[in-house]
Parts: structure tokens; C-alpha cells; sequence
């Protein structure tokens, strides 16, 4: 399934169930086992708002044991919004006597099969100013050098799709909850207006989109890497995005470039 092909799947799903089964398909189609969508903003909640296909085995497990309050990646990615995966992760030394509850939760995802996790950090301000985090976790269970090529080729991918699934998913759980049509960016950072970009910062996002690096869109359009990355810097500030992945999703999503 191409990147474009992704983005039609995911604008098609008018529910949450409909997202989350598409997810899956989309995961799967980079080899990943699983995925767990988890809301991170509430760090005193023992059981926050989550969606995922892991299974009903190691989310009673996760819960039973309180991993969300221990668990290092989610702690690493309150901190950070870049993906980053479990090996990235430092977790507590063992003490003589005493094993970590980061080091047990890992532990207990080995005893499920997960070999290895993409994790995704989000944080963005609505438009009340009101901060909100999430997670999402991919899950693999195949062998681990292929899970390096993969996140080392699609990662960029793989986070411009996450972001305009989450979006999605936000709106589908709106429209279930209240049955109104929420804007189409709403926590993720404000509406359209305002937003005007020039030709040359749309053409250097949508080839973005395309997973061109700075030096090959240079090419492409023929002017210099310094030039791309002032335009790609430019848009990004425009559309008060964090960096350029999530520009690049945001110009997706209100339909400012097409992938």
C-alpha cells in the first residue's frame, strides 16, 4: 500500500472502529504486528484513553501490573517529539534486590512476542490553549534487523500517516460523541484560516510528502538544498507546526498539497 493509497484508506473511515481497523492494515503493510494509540497527558490516570489492535492478553497484563506509570518509553516520550524505538530507550540499572518497573514492563512485552516498538510521540496546544500529549507504540515481532531497515527507510512515512490518522480519529470520536462534524484541524492546531503559503513552500512539502530529502527536492526543482530547507522552514512556522513532518501532514489534512 503506497503512502497516497494510505491517506485515501484513512479519509474514507467515518468511525473509530473503521480507523482502527484501517491502522492495522496500514501497520502491517510495514511489517508491524500491532499498534497501541495512548493518551499521555494524564499521568495520574491508571487507566488513560486507549485504542489498539495488541490484544486483550498484554492490555490486562499492562494495566494489572500499572506498567503506564513506570514504563520508560511512554516517560521518554512525554519529553520528546521525535519517534524513537525501544533500543533508543535508557532504561534504570538492576539493584541487588530490586528490578525496575521500566525493566518489567519490557520484560513483559518480550513474554507477548514484541521484539522491538516504534514509538511516536504527539503535543500540541487546541485552540483554548489547553496542552494535550499522546503516544502511539507499533509493535513487531519479526526479526529485528528488518524492523531497523524499515524505520530507517519509512520511519519519516510512517509519522506523516500517524499524524493524519490521529486527526481522523479525533474528529470520528467528536462526530460519535456529539454527532457535529468537528473542524478538520481542530487539537492538532487551529483551522485554515489565515494559513497562505507560496508556490515554492508547497512544492518543497508535497516532495516532502514524497519522502524526497532536502538535497533530491533541490534537484527536482532545480535551486539549492539551503533554498529548500528556507522554504520548508518558512511553511513550518506558518502552519505552527513542531518540525517538518508534522507541516507536511497539516498542509495534507487542509488540503494545501496534494501527495
Amino acid at each position: 500500500m503506497k503512502i497516497e493509497e494510505s491517506v485515501c484508506a484513512i479519509e474514507k473511515c467515518g468511525r473509530q472502529t473503521e480507523l482502527n481497523d484501517t491502522l492495522q492494515l496500514i501497520v502491517e503493510n510495514y511489517g508491524f504486528a500491532s499498534y497501541c494509540f495512548l493518551d499521555t497527558g494524564n499521568p495520574h490516570i491508571d487507566i488513560p484513553y486507549y485504542t489498539g489492535t495488541t490484544g486483550e492478553a498484554w492490555e490486562r497484563e499492562y494495566q494489572a501490573n500499572g506498567f503506564v506509570h513506570v514504563d520508560a518509553c511512554i516517560q521518554q516520550a512525554r519529553r520528546t517529539n521525535r519517534p524513537f524505538s525501544w533500543g533508543d530507550v535508557q532504561f534504570p540499572r538492576r539493584q541487588r534486590g530490586y528490578k525496575p518497573g521500566a525493566i518489567k514492563t519490557m520484560e513483559a512485552s518480550t513474554d507477548h512476542g514484541f521484539k522491538q516498538g516504534l514509538v511516536i510521540p504527539f503535543h500540541f496546544v487546541d485552540d483554548l490553549g489547553r496542552v494535550h500529549s499522546s503516544v502511539c507504540t507499533l509493535f513487531w515481532k519479526d526479526n529485528v534487523t528488518d524492523f531497523r531497515k524499515i524505520t530507517s527507510l519509512a520511519g519519516q512515512e510512517i509519522h506523516l500517516l500517524l499524524i493524519y490518522w490521529m486527526q481522523q480519529s479525533i474528529d470520528a470520536r467528536k462526530i460519535e460523541s456529539s454527532g457535529e462534524r468537528a473542524p478538520l484541524v481542530d487539537r492538532i492546531g487551529g483551522g485554515q484560516e489565515g494559513i497562505w503559503l507560496t508556490d515554492r513552500e508547497r512544492d518543497v512539502l508535497a516532495w516532502a510528502a514524497r519522502g524526497k530529502t532536502a538535497a533530491e527536492t533541490a534537484d527536482i526543482l532545480t535551486i539549492s538544498s539551503e533554498t529548500v530547507v528556507s522554504h520548508i522552514k518558512n511553511a513550518t512556522t506558518k502552519l505552527k507546526a513542531g518540525n517538518k513532518t508534522h507541516a507536511v501532514a497539516k498542509s495534507v489534512v487542509l488540503g494545501l498539497i496534494d501527495i
